[in-house]
């Protein structure tokens, strides 16, 4: 184990930062990770390794689920086919190590060998904060890639820790079990609402030390970028206030199970619609989530939305650049109010002080906005009509000088949450090495 503050971290399951909401958790985990670790070598393991270019002090390796896609995020199936001899070598890899401290030599790629090399080097293993613990469709594979992923670092022999994020749902069984395996393995459970810990519980978890903390992103401040804003008023010059901010979600692609796009588009445009024509303004349709999968990408849903109430002579446009998270927010906090499907969008967007009708399409959104005391604004993706929205987003506008001032005062202890998480990581990780 390293000595002194040089210290190895591991974060794992991160996703792809051309998910605006990713990127902000990395960064904000990268720094405050280096502010309780000074000088830490730390290696991220990415889904989406083309995505992100680190500066000096960050490693970069492909993760567990990177040695099964491709650089759009579907499935090799070369790699698919030889999954279980790869998944094998890593097991003899991780226990020789253990064992015995060596280095198994790997007949694997390039990006199997960076991989179980960073578990062996590194000194603690952490979890990026998220939401990739859930039940989702099909198979469940990428469910199972994520838990074994953060299972592999106790394989191997380190401490785990998690930066606050979302559990569940967990609809099936096996998930539950899995679940609570995992977490019983970690040092600290750091959860980021109060509905993930209902659902610990539920599955069976008493873990000693569980504990709620605010997301993290509530920590972001980026530069004031106004970029976007340019580009806005460059394809609308007049753009006439007030400015609604909007973001939504390609939901057909992220669950098609239960999706109906056709239903939630429709509210959203009823909505638009009715707030232009009543206040006049601008609608801007903003790109929060572009990749790196076209079932991710939220901008051809943007484009209908926009296309269609353009068509009507009502000022809407929807941007299409991709965009850094520090220019996402400091648009955000332009805006006189948001309509936000995406999560960090709503939290990017309340930070820069707007207030929001926030849109869940999982429990999350409930969670994080109910730690705010504004559970009222979130609208669930399934009840999503236009009559819903339409009506919410009224009273949003009415109330909207209220909720900037209810705002200030809830960011305050928000934020003081959020910083623990770090700190306890690093208390308790001196602790084990006294």
């Amino acid at each position: 184990m390293s000595r002194g503050s040089n210290v190895n971290i591991l974060i794992t399951n991160v996703h792809s930062a051309r998910n605006a909401g990713d990127r902000v958790l990395l960064e904000v985990t990268l720094a405050e990770l280096q502010a309780r670790f000074p000088g830490s070598q730390i290696t991220v393991a990415m889904n989406d390794l083309r995505s992100y270019e680190p500066d000096q002090a960050v490693r970069v390796v492909g993760s567990l689920m990177y040695w099964f896609q491709d650089d759009e995020g579907a499935w090799r199936p070369g790699a698919v086919l030889v999954a279980p001899w790869l998944l094998l070598e890593a097991l003899a890899f991780a226990l020789i190590w253990r064992w015995m401290h060596r280095k198994l030599p790997l007949l694997g790629s390039e990006r199997c060998r960076r991989l179980l090399h960073a578990y062996a080097d590194a000194d603690l293993v952490v979890s990026c904060p998220g939401n990739f613990f859930f039940s989702g469709s099909g198979l469940g594979v990428p469910f199972f890639l994520g838990v074994l992923a953060f299972a592999y670092g106790w394989l191997i022999g380190k401490p785990l820790y998690m930066m606050p994020q979302t559990i569940g749902p967990l609809r099936r069984r096996r998930e539950q079990r899995a679940m609570r395996w995992l977490l019983e393995r970690v040092r600290l459970v750091l959860l980021r609402d109060e509905i993930s810990e209902a659902a610990t519980r539920a599955i069976g978890l008493r873990h000693p030390r569980c504990h709620v903390l605010s997301d993290v992103a509530f920590l972001y401040q980026g530069a004031n970028d106004l970029t976007l804003l340019a580009q806005a008023q460059a394809a609308l010059p007049a753009l006439p206030r007030p400015w609604l901010g909007v973001t939504v979600i390609n939901w057909l692609g992220h669950d098609r199970r239960h999706a109906r796009p056709e239903q939630y588009e429709a509210a959203i445009v009823a909505a638009l619609r009715a707030f232009l024509q009543t206040h006049g303004g601008s609608a801007i349709l903003f790109p929060q989530v572009c990749g790196p999968s076209e079932a991710e990408d939220d901008r051809p849903p943007a484009r209908r939305i926009a296309a269609q109430l353009h068509s009507e002579g009502l000022s809407v446009v929807a941007l299409t650049d991709e965009a850094t998270p520090a220019q996402l927010q400091a648009a955000y906090g332009q805006m006189d109010l948001f309509l936000g499907t995406r999560l960090h969008s709503n939290i990017l967007a309340l930070t820069a002080g707007t207030p929001v009708l926030a849109i869940a399409y999982q429990y999350k959104t409930h969670g994080v906005m109910r730690l705010l005391g504004l559970g009222e604004w979130v609208i669930d993706i399934g009840q999503a009509t236009p009559e819903t929205v339409t009506a919410s987003l009224e009273r949003l506008w009415q109330e909207r000088a209220v909720l900037r001032a209810q705002l200030q005062q809830a960011l305050l202890q928000i934020r003081g949450q959020a910083r623990q998480a770090a700190a306890w990581i690093r208390a308790d990780f001196e602790g084990l090495r006294a």
